[in-house]
């Protein structure tokens, strides 16, 4: 990348809703076992200002073990993560908040880093819709049916084998977050639960961070029967930054972008965001966890959301026009945010 295309691409960012439809709330959880006063004001909200972020879709519990600290509370865990961040982004100093409701999105950019808050699959809710509700009043807005392996909800897409779709418990799920105004995720779910939660869904919806199957052939990632479906309902796809979706053989992000190219070549730009889902700054995992494995953790050069840049001119680059790349770093996931977070119920 030549110094005029970083400059192009750092003003872009500048001028642009920047949206990360998908960061876990580790890192947090990490520092703060380690003892840090404050890690979200000190090491990641700093870094995502770096990259022009405005809005992250930020998975505050889930049904990974890392979610929860290493326990098996899940709900408990959940809350938690939440007390902690909203202590966090809560003082003069920190030029943050918690996003409850679409009408809190900016126009442009601020200088402010909105924080969506959303679950990496709905094990914390432990089978209960009451749940789901209390979690809404503290916050949460977005929520992925599912992560890898199976929940009370649906079967993860390691579970794909069993060609599980949603449960009953699911299908009121999905409902009740509807009724809710809260954003559905379909990234992870298992294809039999994909095509159910689109039968029953009345609102647009996001696949937060998945890439497509048809220029990389792995489970997590979409068919373009799947990418059309999601177009049509007004939604959104996140493209995933991990090589183990991108390409393990080619991992740069020039293969990212073919992704970009391919979706948007079949159900048009408008439909693609970033995802993201850097595992950078995490801090270990437990090893009981059920993960893909992954050839590499990052794309060269684009190794955290501070290098958008890299991704931003390299999108410039291959053809695309500043707003159509715009849309990409965030404005059409801005759009489905304020569509489906219309109405702030707390």
């Amino acid at each position: 990348m030549t110094p005029t295309d970083r400059t192009t691409a750092e003003q872009l960012q500048r001028d642009s809703i920047v949206v990360e439809g998908h960061r876990d709330c580790y890192e947090q959880i990490y520092r703060l076992n380690q003892g840090e006063e404050n890690p979200v004001r000190d090491r990641l909200i700093p870094r995502l200002r770096a990259g022009g972020v405005d809005v992250v879709i930020y998975a505050i519990g889930g049904d990974t073990i890392a979610h929860s600290n290493g326990t098996d509370r899940p709900l408990a865990a959940t809350i938690q993560n939440i007390d902690a961040l909203v202590r966090a982004v809560d003082g003069p100093d920190v030029e943050a908040e918690v996003l409850t409701d679409g009408s809190g999105l900016p126009l442009e950019p601020d200088g402010r880093t909105r924080f969506v808050l959303h679950l990496e699959g709905c094990k914390p809710l432990e089978g209960d819709l009451s749940s789901l509700r209390t979690l809404h009043r503290l916050g949460l807005r977005s929520a992925q049916l599912t992560w890898n392996v199976r929940n009370e909800l649906a079967d993860g897409v390691m579970e794909r084998r069993t060609g599980g779709g949603l449960s009953r418990f699911g299908v009121e799920v999905v409902r009740e977050m509807n009724r809710l105004h809260m954003l559905v995720d379909l990234a992870h779910i298992a294809e039999a639960g994909f095509w159910q939660t689109l039968e029953v869904a009345q609102a647009p919806l996001v696949v937060s961070h998945a890439n497509a199957r048809a220029v990389l052939d792995h489970p997590r990632n979409l068919t373009d029967a799947q990418l059309s479906a999601v177009a049509q309902v007004g939604g959104v796809i996140g493209v995933h930054c991990l090589p183990a979706y991108v390409d393990p053989d080619v991992p740069t992000v020039d293969r990212l972008v073919d992704h970009v190219e391919h979706i948007a070549g079949l159900v048009g730009i408008e439909h693609v965001g970033l995802g993201a889902d850097f595992p950078t700054s995490d801090g270990p995992r437990p090893a009981r966890e059920q993960r893909f494995p992954r050839k590499h953790e990052q794309l060269a050069g684009f190794e955290e959301i501070d290098k958008l840049a890299t991704l931003t001119s390299v999108l410039l680059r291959r053809g695309l026009d500043e707003s159509q790349v715009a849309g990409v770093l965030g404005g059409n996931f801005a759009r489905v945010l304020r569509d489906v977070l219309a109405h702030d119920l707390r």
